[in-house]
Formats: C-alpha cells, sequence, structure tokens
C-alpha cells in the first residue's frame, strides 16, 4: 500500500499559481490540490474549467496507471490510479500537467509517493559469502521493512542478533576452522511465509610449514639447528627431533620450545651427543591445526681420539 501527495503548482504562458485564474482568450482553467491518506493507490484530481475550454492531461512516470478522463471541456473530477511504491525506505516524484487545446494555458502537478509504509516483505544483499579458516567476521544486510528471526544450522557461525525489523546490517562471527577440510554454514531469514538464506563457506585451514634447515656440529658432543617456519594459526610448540637411523619424530630424541607466534627463525643447539655418530635431524612445528616436519638433515660428529686441534701434551 502507499500514500499519496499531489501538489500544483504554475506553468505555461499564464505565469499564475494554483488559485489564481488564468486566462486564454475567454478560457479558464485551473487543478486543486490533492491529499491522499496513507495506503491508497487511488487519488481525485478535480480539474475546474469554463466550458468552452477542452483540456488534456499528460504524465511522466509508467507507475502512474491511468488518469480518467485524460481528456475533457469543462470542469470535471479526474481519478489517478498508481502502483504501490516497491520501496519501503524511499518516495518517489511523478509529474502530471493539464493544458487548454493551444497550450496558452497549462498547470503543473507533482504527485509524491510516499514509501509503502504497509510493506511486509524484505530481500538481502547477497545469498553467499566466504572467509578464511581464522576467526573472523562476515556481514550481510537485510534490506525491507519485515519483521524477521535469524537462525544458523551451525553453532561456529553466530549472528549478531536473531530477530528484529526493518533494515539492518548483521554480522555473523565464525569460529576457527581447525580442519584440513572446508566448510559450510546456512543463515536463515524468515519473515511470515518467506524465508531467505545465506551460505557462508569458511575455507580450510593449513598446518604450518617449515623451511631452511640448516644442522652444523659445532663440537665433538653439539650441534646447532637452525630452521623457518610460516602458519595460519600462532605455532604452540617447535624444536628439533634428531636419531640416528633416519626421518626423526617427536617420539625420538627432541629438543622442544613453546610459542604463540604465526611465523619464526629459531636456532636451537643439541648437546650430549655421541662421538663419530652419523645424526639425522628435522625441525618442526605444531599448531591448532596439526604437526608438520622439514626436510631430513644429517652431520657427523668428530672421533674422540686426539685431532690437529688437540694438543696431548698439556702445558708442552
Amino acid at each position: 500500500m502507499s500514500a499519496l501527495a499531489i501538489i500544483a503548482c504554475g506553468g505555461g504562458d499564464d505565469g499564475g499559481g494554483s488559485g489564481s485564474t488564468p486566462s486564454g482568450g475567454n478560457e479558464f482553467l485551473d487543478v486543486d490540490n490533492v491529499d491522499i491518506p496513507g495506503g491508497n493507490t487511488t487519488a481525485t484530481l478535480k480539474i475546474s474549467a469554463s466550458q468552452n475550454c477542452d483540456w488534456t492531461v499528460t504524465w511522466s512516470e509508467s507507475w502512474i496507471h491511468s488518469i480518467m478522463p485524460s481528456k475533457g471541456r469543462g470542469t470535471q473530477i479526474a481519478t489517478i490510479t498508481v502502483t504501490a511504491n516497491p520501496s519501503s525506505t524511499e518516495s518517489r516524484k511523478a509529474f502530471i500537467k493539464v493544458a487548454n487545446a493551444d497550450g496558452s494555458i497549462e498547470r503543473k502537478v507533482t504527485i509524491v509517493q510516499s514509501p509503502n509504509g504497509t510493506l511486509t516483505d524484505f530481500r538481502l544483499s547477497t545469498s553467499e559469502l566466504s572467509a578464511n579458516a581464522p576467526s573472523g567476521t562476515v556481514q550481510f544486510n537485510i534490506i525491507g521493512n519485515a519483521e524477521w528471526t535469524i537462525a544458523s544450522n551451525k553453532s561456529w557461525a553466530t549472528p549478531s542478533t536473531m530477530s528484529g525489523s526493518g533494515s539492518v546490517s548483521i554480522s555473523v562471527s565464525l569460529a576457527d576452522n581447525t580442519s584440513e577440510e572446508s566448510r559450510e554454514a546456512i543463515i536463515t531469514v524468515a519473515s511470515n511465509d518467506k524465508t531467505e538464506t545465506v551460505t557462508i563457506k569458511q575455507g580450510a585451514a593449513t598446518k604450518p610449514t617449515v623451511t631452511a634447515l640448516k644442522a652444523n656440529y659445532d663440537g665433538k658432543t653439539s650441534a646447532v639447528v637452525s630452521f623457518s617456519y610460516s602458519s595460519m594459526f600462532p605455532v604452540t610448540e617447535y624444536g628439533v627431533c634428531y636419531n640416528t637411523t633416519g626421518q626423526p619424530t617427536i617420539n625420538d630424541a627432541h629438543h622442544s620450545e613453546t610459542g604463540n607466534a604465526t611465523q619464526g627463525s629459531p636456532t636451537v643447539s643439541l648437546t650430549g651427543l655421541s662421538y663419530s655418530t652419523t645424526y639425522y635431524v628435522r625441525a618442526y612445528a605444531k599448531s591448532a591445526v596439526g604437526i608438520t616436519y622439514s626436510e631430513s638433515a644429517s652431520f657427523t660428529t668428530a672421533n674422540n681420539w686426539p685431532g690437529g686441534d688437540d694438543n696431548v701434551t698439556p702445558n708442552i
């Protein structure tokens, strides 16, 4: 339903306004102001004219369906029929012109159709949203003036409000997706017999990457290992694991540190190693998604007998 306001204004060569008595020869033509109560889609337009005045009505917008009669002589009441305003928030305008046969007398009225305050409809600004695996928020808009409710089919997607009315921006809070598979949630907005949905697609998580492994022994029983890591989620533990058989894991001997960063370039010292032994080492990093190992590296510790750097006769 809609409301119309029709405002008459002067025009043509006579220069008069509504309520004046323009003349073209001995002709007279005028148009009264019209107020339309809210909810109406029709209006009456009184055209006052002398009996010798033939007149024609024209209009500017297609949402004015008809004006009957659109042609006549003398004073008559015309019925204006309009379509309902599709907007619940914005008014719209159209112009009606009433002129005598030779155009020497012309009246113009502006029709203002107010927002459709009785609509109970809505639409959503989008039907699909995307997000990365870490927690965050996404937004969509409800547009209209209906009362509505919201439901989420997944506990990890929480709308900022569950009910309301009118046009509102809705934020949806997303929890971390620590799975290596993407996931979807459906947000349903319902009003009366109408429902619309927004599908939220949250991307898959990835494990940390561990690169740039370098291992060098710096003595007969010690070595230094350096590496770098980068992660989508904070790395809670990192370190170096080692053995003498190859492809070590944290189930073997290892040196670990705790952390809370998404990237780093640590250096780890290994001590208490055996003489003349080949060691295999791998760096690792662990996040909420899982653990990742670097490629393997190896080094061999020195022999225990005196070497070129050993002084076998102290103080000589």
